[in-house]
């Protein structure tokens, strides 16, 4: 009966607690406990650092959960039992208060489980304050546009959306829910080392800086076929409601592979361009761009090499340029993502790297260190920045010249009490947040763009993000948006 409930979007509890509603749902002071319902339970539930913190975020409860798959339910339910009697008599005394305040209550009373999100927000929005979105790709934006619209605090997972659209729709619900505390969740931003490179990229410590190099070790899946024929669904999954929006097809457990399939995902870019494009697209101040442009040319060029067209999942390599116009006194520059799988991140982008780190006095040690996985090189006429995977360090060459600049304490920019608490204290009206949906939306429109233009390797296409257009290019410009299944909407 709970199982039939729970394939029909019914929430599996027991009674519900009386709850009254709050007379304002944006204020919460710091004595008011703030009710988080997370959305993708699997992840956030018990892995992700996000559960086990819960109590270091100040008067936090996880009050709903919804998640489509019991079976990754009843995982995080046996860790919430196991945590709760393993780390209460443990000798880190974190993890002990971790049992008693978070796990132990989580154990003991599970929170009201639902599999279909909208009924979450129709039929138990009295019951949480915030959401939490850690959910699969493609159903980021669409969850994190009704929190806004219910009036909800939101924290989303990136990518924070898989088409152009849907960074449209965020960005306008922002602005037309501005108390409303957003943050998509690239937590490296929260880093002291993110914060100094972005000071130091905004003081023109560089120089004029016209080349951006974003590097992933890890290339696409280049799946020639969609999955053939059915299986049969596995009864703890909501398929219905894994699709979402997708068109609809039946169940293959093919399908579910995070980011193999463009329908589903911008695929790696998409994974790690949050992470590691992200102090060059802020501290370069890019996102102005969407600002308007009194009458200046604001159009991004963007052309992809790929080692083969695929319109079905993602090539094994790809190299995408954006050419990005000035912005103010800034100059043009371009940003370049090199993506495929080792020893090379594209064909000759390895090579390139470690000659224009020799250049400017790189040792095999800096060089082993800096081409590891993931990372950025920033290029300019004075000097170069290197930064990780997640852009949480700053390594800056030559580095004898720079050798008395601070590279790791933020001289001007806030320290972060945490990603989470960052966002946490701004729902409580306490700062903000620097990931928003006012920033990270452009960014991940940004992106999307870049996965639209794998579709027509050596093609120029010209998107405009002060009106969202791409005017050049009509085949590219479709993939903009995509068609919601009937039900499902943004």
């Amino acid at each position: 009966m709970l199982r039939r409930d729970w394939i029909k979007g019914v929430a599996l509890t027991t009674a519900a607690p009386l709850v009254v509603p709050r007379a304002n749902a944006l204020g919460y002071s710091a004595n008011e406990r703030l009710r988080l319902a997370v959305v993708g339970m699997a992840g956030y539930g018990a892995w992700h650092g996000f559960a086990e913190s819960l109590h270091t975020l100040g008067n936090v409860a996880y009050s709903v959960s919804c998640d489509v798959d019991l079976r990754k339910v009843q995982k995080v339910y046996d860790l919430w039992h196991q945590r709760a009697a393993q780390w209460a008599n443990g000798e880190d005394p974190v993890q002990r208060r971790a049992a008693v305040e978070v796990f132990g209550p989580l154990a003991a009373k599970k929170p009201p489980l639902f599999a279909d999100f909208r009924r979450m927000f129709d039929e138990a929005a009295s019951q949480f304050d915030a959401v939490v979105v850690a959910t699969p790709d493609h159903t980021h934006a669409i969850i994190a546009a009704a929190a806004l619209r219910a009036g909800k605090p939101v924290l989303a997972e990136k990518p924070l959306t898989i088409a152009a659209h849907e960074a449209r729709s965020l960005i306008r619900l922002a602005k037309e829910h501005p108390r409303l505390a957003t943050q998509m969740n690239n937590g490296g931003a929260a880093s002291p080392g993110f914060r100094r490179g972005v000071e130091l990229l905004e003081d023109g410590l560089l120089g004029d800086v016209r080349e951006v190099h974003v590097f992933f070790s890890r290339g696409g899946r280049n799946l020639q076929a969609p999955p053939q024929g059915t299986e049969e669904c596995p009864k703890e999954l909501n398929w219905d409601c894994w699709l979402a929006q997708l068109k609809w097809r039946p169940y293959h457990s093919g399908w579910i592979n995070r980011i193999a399939w463009r329908e589903s995902s911008i695929g790696e870019l998409g994974n790690f361009g949050p992470h590691s494009a992200n102090m060059a697209f802020m501290g370069l101040r890019v996102k102005e761009l969407w600002d308007g442009r009194d009458g200046s040319d604001s159009r991004i060029r963007v052309q992809a090499e790929c080692s083969e067209a695929n319109q079905l999942s993602y090539p094994r390599w790809e190299r995408i340029r954006w050419e990005v116009p000035a912005r103010g006194k800034l100059p043009p520059v371009v940003f370049t993502w090199h993506h495929g799988w080792p020893p090379d991140y594209a064909p000759g982008s390895r090579a390139m790297f470690e000659q224009m780190l020799r250049e400017r006095g790189a040792t095999d040690a800096d060089i082993e260190a800096v081409l590891k996985f993931a990372g950025c090189l920033i290029v300019g006429t004075k000097g170069l920045l290197a930064t990780n995977s997640h852009n949480t360090e700053v390594r800056l060459f030559p580095k004898e010249k720079f050798a008395d600049v601070e590279q790791k304490k933020p001289q001007r920019l806030p320290l972060s009490p945490g990603h989470y608490k960052e966002w946490v204290d701004a729902c409580r009206g306490e700062g903000s947040t620097i990931s928003s949906f006012a920033y990270a939306a452009p960014f991940a429109e940004f992106l999307n763009v870049g996965s639209i233009s794998t579709r027509f390797p050596g093609e120029t296409i010209e998107f405009d993000p002060a009106d969202g257009r791409i005017a050049n290019h009509p085949r590219a410009a479709a993939f903009l948006q995509y068609e919601y299944r009937k039900g499902w909407t943004i």
